[in-house]
């Protein structure tokens, strides 16, 4: 008989609270949650203060929120959510999405919230938490929900909320507790997300942490100058703009393209 040490782990649950004031837009996002094992519901709220006493206690891991309850409070819980718990705006109207990425939103639901869209969302959770969420059983998502969009990161540019490839951004770098976003045929844009949630979104053999503070993308990269001062300069495809990085920086991407290009 196996000892209790071979037995395999059992992945840890998502813990999640909903905060939404209309009653029937909460219980049908509580059913769709049920249909994974591996999420857990700790409890609903249906007003602001009542949810912050809620998050307080069972310190949830990610909670879903709605942004117009009275006195559009929603915003404001999700701007004072400890940076270890993911706030997911889910709203019926799209016009509060960049004012919910500047609040450092994980995600942005359009109600009435969809299964294969939610799948989408508890799939990134999942990868952040290192959880094994099991996918609940649903049929093909219709073409507007493709999979594909999973590839694209949404982006705040000029009170509007942008849809960008996530092969367009060419380096994001950390600026305390904001993060300054360089992209194609775009000016650079200080978001409120930290760098470390950039990393868990993009694709990670497409983007090399190269530092404490700068995260860049691989896959734009057409010329590398290395300097003899241990420095380099970097060119992208599409863009006129160069990085310049430092000594510890270029180490460590010069050890990435070498590993790249061993046999």
């Amino acid at each position: 008989m196996p000892s209790r040490t071979d037995m395999p782990a059992t992945p840890a649950p998502l813990r999640v609270v909903l905060v939404d004031d209309e009653a029937a837009a909460s219980r049908w996002l509580a059913e769709l949650l049920s249909r994974y094992s591996h999420v857990k519901i700790l409890g609903r709220a249906r007003r602001a203060a009542q949810a912050k006493k809620l998050i307080a206690r069972v310190k949830p891991d990610a909670v879903f929120i709605d942004v117009e309850m009275p006195g559009r409070d929603g915003l404001t819980v999700l701007d004072r959510l400890p940076e270890e718990i993911y706030g997911v705006v889910v709203t019926a109207f799209e016009e509060y999405a960049l004012e919910a990425f500047e609040t450092a939103a994980f995600d942005y639901l359009l109600k009435p919230v969809t299964a294969a869209r939610l799948d989408r969302t508890l799939a990134r959770l999942a990868t952040i938490g290192q959880r094994m969420i099991t996918p609940a059983p649903q049929q093909s998502p219709p073409p507007h929900e493709s999979p594909t969009t999973a590839s694209r990161i949404i982006l705040p540019l000029a009170g509007k909320t942008s849809m960008v490839p996530a092969t367009d951004i060419l380096w994001v770098e950390s600026q305390e507790h904001y993060t300054q976003v360089h992209a194609i045929d775009r000016s650079p844009r200080v978001v409120r997300r930290p760098l470390v949630r950039w990393e868990s979104e993009l694709p990670a053999a497409s983007f090399l942490r190269v530092s404490r503070s700068l995260l860049v993308g691989l896959e734009r990269i057409t010329m590398v100058r290395w300097q003899w001062q241990g420095g380099t300069e970097i060119e992208f495809a599409g863009s006129h703009e160069i990085l310049t990085l430092g000594r510890a920086a270029t180490r460590r991407l010069k050890e990435h393209l070498d590993a790249a290009v061993a046999p």
